[in-house]
């Protein structure tokens, strides 16, 4: 399997002092233009697996790789996991005195979203759409509580358990899409990335060397037998100069 690593667009929030962030943000101008960017250039990759977080600003990422496929959208499967949004979850608030569970998007509102992409391009066959079940219409989060970082920590090891289970070759399982080394997009969120990379590649690279994690930046992992290898780190090459953005701190 070869996994990219993607964190979203810009989001309203990444603009804004902390005092003014919202519990779901769009993303911004500037971050529609960085999602253009991102699928003009995924445009050109046999992706067999797209996956997102069932954030606004993961979803609307994804959207500009949807609307940029030129071959049949087919293969671009798409799957919306519960398990990957960022660091806390979905709330209200800036400090510990004052988080409040917020609920996500429900299940409904996010095929709304898809079909809403679909119906842009009536001539093709939209592609397949599978959500978590824990996805319902009480919204993905459901008001709970902030996550805790030993949560998030988990939740990570659990994701990537979740990765190699589903995506590595198994004895007698048909492999995904055509080829026995698919080719999966996750796209997801700073914090959380950098959380799954200081795991997946423990005692191996220095996470403090690696240093924030710019919008839209991708990485590229390869699985096998022996585990999980870094073929490329935040590269941003698709993106000019004046779009990068992300990179001069860690935001979620």
């Amino acid at each position: 399997m070869q996994l990219l690593l993607v964190r979203h667009a810009e989001s309203e929030n990444n603009a804004k002092p902390v005092q003014n962030r919202v519990c779901d943000p769009s993303i911004t101008a500037r971050g529609r233009l960085q999602a253009d960017c991102l699928g003009k250039w995924m445009s050109g990759l046999a992706i067999d697996q797209l996956i997102t977080s069932p954030f606004l600003r993961t979803l609307e990422t994804t959207r500009s790789i949807l609307q940029h496929a030129h071959a049949p959208p087919r293969r671009y499967p798409v799957s919306v996991w519960h398990d990957v949004f960022e660091n806390g979850g979905c709330y209200h608030g800036h400090h510990e005195k004052n988080f409040a569970g917020a609920s996500g998007l429900s299940a409904s509102a996010i095929e709304s979203f898809f079909q809403e992409i679909a119906a842009q391009f009536p001539d093709r066959e939209p592609p397949p759409l599978t959500l978590d079940p824990e996805i319902d219409e009480s919204g993905w989060w459901g008001g709970k509580n902030r996550e805790l970082p030993e949560e998030m920590q988990a939740r990570s090891q659990a994701v990537i358990k979740r990765f190699e289970q589903t995506f590595s070759q198994q004895p007698g399982v048909e492999p995904l899409g055509e080829q026995e080394n698919p080719v999966v997009v996750l796209i997801a969120h700073a914090d959380f990335l950098r959380e799954m990379l200081s795991q997946m590649l423990a005692g191996r690279v220095a996470m403090d060397a690696i240093g924030p994690i710019p919008n839209t930046s991708i990485t590229s992992l390869q699985w096998s037998a022996t585990g999980w290898k870094l073929t490329s780190l935040n590269s941003v090459t698709h993106l000019p100069p004046r779009l990068i953005t992300g990179h001069q701190a860690m935001l979620s």
